[in-house]
C-alpha cells in the first residue's frame, strides 16, 4: 500500500513545489515592481529635519514630492503611524525645485501639512512618516521616516486656555536679513488671539498684526479660523550686531497671562556690499551725461515744478498731492509737469487744470544696469522739460530724487508712509533691491534739501537716512470750506436716505481700502463681541477691492451671521456723502502717519475713534477730540468701542463739535499747501536754505498769498 502511495506523493510534492516557485516568481514580480514604483518617487521632507525640536503648539510639515518627470498626486503625514493631516501636491509653488532639475513640470511638486495641537501621544520623541499616493489608483509609497522631539516648554496654554497654531516663518535656524517677516496663524480656545508680541533677544520689538487670511491647506475649522493668521516686520538695524538672535512670540488677552508661543534661533545673514557699477552701467551713465550736455533748455527764474508720484489713484498720498497742486494753482500760477509711475483716474482733472501729465514704468530696482538706462530717460525729459525745482511724493519713489539730484534740482520729498527705511523697502519692493540701488535710495534722502512728513513719530522713524537739518513736519489737511459748504447744500436725512440707512439706525463707518494693514477684520471680531449689546449699530465697510483679504472679510461676517449688521460696498470716489450719513468713524489701521478720511470726517462734526498710531495721537485727543484706543489688541479695540457706543447721543455730538473746531482751525490745506508751496519756491530763490528757516518766515498766511486766486 505504501508503494502504491508513492506516486501520489510525488504528485503533491511536485504541485506544492510548482505553486511555491510561482509565488516565488509572484513576490519577487511584486518586489520588482514595487523596487520600480519607488525609484520613480523622487522628493525630500523639507521641515522639520530628523531629530528636530517642534512646538507642542503645532508644526508645519513641507516638501515636495514627484513621480518620475511630473508632480504625485497627493501626501499624508503621520505621527506615531496614525494619519493627522493631507495635502495634495502642487498646492505650494516649487520654483526651485523646477530649476535645480531644469523641469518645469516640477514646479508643482511642494506640499504641506500642519500638525496641531494634540496630534501626538504624550511621548516626547515621536515617529513622523510621509506617504505620498502616485495617482488615485495607486498604493502609498513611504517617502520618509524619523523621529521628531515634542517641546513641551512652550505653547502648553494655562489652565483653562488652549492655543494652535504655527510659524510658517522664519523657520528654526534659518538665515534673515536685518529686515525680515514673520507670518503663520494662532487661535485661542478656537477663537481670535487678543494680541501677539514679538520680541528679539527678549527685547519687545513690536506687535504683530492679527485678523489675516489664513491659506495654509489645514485652514479648515471654525469661521474663526479664516482669518487667524498674523504677520510682523522685523528691523534689526538698531539691535547690535550679531551672528544670531532669539525671536520669540508671546500672546496675551485681558483675562489670561502672557503665554510663549514660539521661540526660535535665527542666523542674521550679513549684508551683501553695494558692488561697483558693472561696466554697462558706467556707459549708460557716460551715455547720459552725453545726452544731457546735448539738451539746452534754459531754466525759467519762476517755478516750474516737475512732481514724481507713484499712481494716480483715489489713495491718500495722490489725494494729498492732487489737493496741494489744487490749492497752490499749478498749471495756471506756476508751470508743473507729473510723472507717475502708474495711470488712474485722477489724470483728467490734472490735465483739465493745465497740469501736463506723463506715465511711464517705474525703473526696475532689481537690475542696476537697466535702472541706470531708465534713469537716463527720465533725466533727459525733465532736463528738455526746463524744469527747475522736485517734488517726490511717497518714499519709496527714490528714483525721482535721483533724477532730480543728477540735474542739480533742489528736492523737495514728502514721506507718508510710517515705517523704518529697510522695512518700506522690502515692504515696496520685496528682497529683490539691487544693494547698489539700497545705497541710492540712502543717499538721495540724505541729499534732499527738504524731506517733509506729516507727523513727528513718522519723521522718527526715518532719523537714520534724513539729515537732521532738511526734515521738517508739515501737517496734512483738507479743504475745510468745501466741506462745510457741501454740508450747507446736502442735508444729513437725504445722504442717509440715498445710502439707504434706516432713520432710527446708527451706522458705524469704516472709511478705508480694505487691505491688511487696515484691519476691517479686526473691527469685524470686534464688532460681534458686542453687536447684542448695541442693537441699534450697524457696521459699512466703504472700500471693496476684491482681494483676497476682502474675500476673507466677507466670508467671515457671512459665516459669523453678521451679514444683516454689517455691509461691505466697493471704493466710493463719493466720500462725502457717507461722511455726511455717518454717526461714527472707526480706524483700527496700525500703519497711519495723519489719514485723509480723519480729517474730513471730523470736519463733518462726526466723532472718530481709533488707534493710537504715529500722527494719530498728534490729531486726536482722547475723550476731547475723539477717542483713542491700543493698535493690534483686540480686547482694546473691543473696550474701546464699547465704550464710545454706550454714551448718549449728546456726549458724542460734543466730542464730534470740539474735533470739527480742531479741522477747521489747524488743518485746512491751505497750510500745507502753503508750506509746500514756500519750500519750492524758496529752495528755487536759495538753493541749499535750510528748510526750517524758509519755513520760520511764513510772515504772511497762507491765504494771503493768493493760494486760493488760482481755483
Amino acid at each position: 500500500m505504501t508503494e502504491k502511495r508513492r506516486p501520489l506523493l510525488r504528485v503533491h510534492h511536485v504541485w506544492i513545489r510548482f505553486w511555491a516557485r510561482r509565488r516565488e516568481r509572484h513576490r519577487t514580480a511584486s518586489e520588482a515592481a514595487a523596487r520600480r514604483r519607488a525609484h520613480q518617487l523622487r522628493g525630500h521632507v523639507d521641515e522639520p529635519i530628523r531629530g528636530q525640536r517642534v512646538e507642542e503648539l503645532g508644526f508645519t510639515v513641507r516638501g515636495w514630492c514627484a513621480w518620475g518627470d511630473r508632480p504625485a498626486l497627493a501626501v499624508a503625514v503621520c505621527v506615531d503611524g496614525v494619519v493627522v493631516g493631507h495635502s495634495a501636491v502642487g498646492s505650494v509653488p516649487r520654483h526651485d525645485v523646477a530649476q535645480a532639475a531644469r523641469s518645469e513640470n516640477l514646479g508643482g511638486t511642494g506640499w504641506q501639512v500642519h500638525v496641531g495641537a494634540g496630534s501626538w501621544s504624550s511621548e516626547d520623541s515621536v515617529e513622523l512618516s510621509v506617504l505620498v499616493w502616485a495617482d488615485a489608483g495607486a498604493q502609498p509609497i513611504v517617502l520618509d521616516r524619523f523621529p521628531v522631539i515634542v517641546d513641551r516648554e512652550t505653547g502648553g496654554g494655562s489652565e483653562g486656555t488652549a492655543y494652535e497654531g504655527d510659524l510658517y516663518e522664519p523657520r528654526a535656524g534659518e538665515q534673515v536679513d536685518e529686515a525680515f517677516l514673520v507670518r503663520g496663524w494662532v487661535m485661542r480656545n478656537r477663537q481670535a488671539v487678543g494680541r501677539l508680541d514679538v520680541l528679539v533677544n527678549g527685547k519687545h520689538v513690536g506687535r504683530a498684526r492679527l485678523g489675516l487670511p489664513r491659506f495654509d491647506p489645514g485652514g479648515e475649522g471654525p469661521a474663526g479660523a479664516i482669518i487667524s493668521g498674523f504677520e510682523h516686520w522685523v528691523d534689526l538695524s538698531s539691535a547690535p550686531p550679531a551672528t544670531t538672535v532669539t525671536l520669540q512670540l508671546v500672546a496675551g488677552s485681558s483675562d489670561d497671562p502672557p503665554e510663549p508661543l514660539f521661540d526660535r534661533v535665527l542666523r542674521v545673514r550679513t549684508p551683501p556690499p553695494a558692488t561697483d557699477r558693472s561696466d554697462r552701467a558706467t556707459v549708460q551713465a557716460q551715455r547720459r551725461e552725453r545726452l544731457l550736455s546735448a539738451i539746452v533748455a534754459p531754466r525759467s527764474p519762476d517755478l516750474d515744478l516737475v512732481a514724481f508720484t507713484h499712481q494716480l489713484g483715489y489713495g491718500g498720498g495722490q489725494l494729498w498731492l492732487d489737493e496741494f497742486l489744487k490749492r497752490a494753482g499749478a498749471g495756471d500760477r506756476f508751470a508743473c509737469t507729473v510723472i507717475s509711475y502708474k495711470d488712474g483716474p485722477l489724470r483728467a482733472p490734472l490735465e483739465q487744470r493745465g497740469i501736463a501729465v506723463h506715465v511711464t514704468d517705474m525703473p526696475p530696482v532689481h537690475d542696476a544696469e537697466a535702472y541706470e538706462g531708465r534713469i537716463t530717460e527720465l533725466a533727459a525729459l525733465v532736463a528738455a522739460g526746463g524744469h527747475n525745482v522736485a517734488l517726490v511724493n511717497t518714499a519709496p519713489l527714490f528714483s525721482g530724487a535721483d533724477v532730480a539730484l543728477r540735474l542739480s534740482l533742489p528736492v523737495v520729498w514728502a514721506v507718508h508712509e510710517s515705517f523704518t527705511p529697510r522695512v518700506l523697502m522690502r515692504v515696496a519692493f520685496g528682497s529683490r533691491v539691487d544693494p547698489g540701488l539700497f545705497e541710492t535710495a540712502k543717499r538721495s534722502m540724505e541729499a534732499a534739501d527738504a524731506v517733509v512728513f506729516e507727523a513727528e513719530a513718522t519723521r522718527e522713524l526715518y532719523g537714520e537716512w534724513a539729515r537732521p537739518g532738511s526734515s521738517v513736519v508739515v501737517p496734512y489737511g483738507v479743504d475745510t470750506s468745501e466741506i462745510l459748504n457741501y454740508e450747507r447744500l446736502v442735508p444729513r436725512h437725504e445722504a442717509r436716505a440715498k445710502l439707504g440707512i434706516a432713520p432710527e439706525s446708527r451706522m458705524i463707518l469704516v472709511m478705508a481700502t480694505i487691505e491688511q494693514r487696515k484691519a476691517q477684520t479686526r473691527i469685524a471680531q470686534a464688532f460681534r463681541a458686542i453687536a447684542a449689546a448695541h442693537p441699534d449699530w450697524e457696521l459699512v465697510f466703504v472700500g471693496d477691492t476684491k482681494s483676497d483679504y476682502s474675500r476673507a472679510l466677507k466670508q467671515y461676517v457671512r459665516k459669523m451671521g453678521l451679514s444683516d449688521r454689517c455691509t461691505i460696498v466697493p471704493v466710493d470716489d463719493d466720500v462725502y456723502q457717507w461722511y455726511r450719513a455717518a454717526d461714527l468713524l472707526l480706524s483700527a489701521s496700525d500703519v497711519e502717519s495723519l489719514p485723509r478720511s480723519m480729517l474730513e470726517v471730523m470736519c463733518f462734526g462726526v466723532p472718530v475713534v481709533a488707534a493710537s498710531v504715529f500722527g494719530v495721537p498728534e490729531l486726536v485727543t482722547d475723550g476731547e477730540t475723539g477717542f483713542l484706543f491700543e493698535p493690534n489688541d483686540l480686547d482694546a479695540l473691543v473696550g474701546g468701542l464699547d465704550r464710545v457706543l454706550s454714551l448718549e447721543p449728546a456726549a458724542l455730538a460734543r466730542v464730534g463739535a470740539a474735533g470739527r473746531h480742531e479741522v477747521i482751525e489747524h488743518y485746512d490745506s491751505s497750510g500745507y499747501s502753503g508750506d509746500l508751496l514756500r519750500l519750492c519756491e524758496g529752495l528755487l530763490r536759495r538753493p541749499g536754505a535750510n528748510p526750517r528757516e524758509i519755513l520760520s518766515e511764513r510772515g504772511r498766511r497762507a491765504n494771503e498769498l493768493d493760494l486760493d486766486a488760482a481755483l
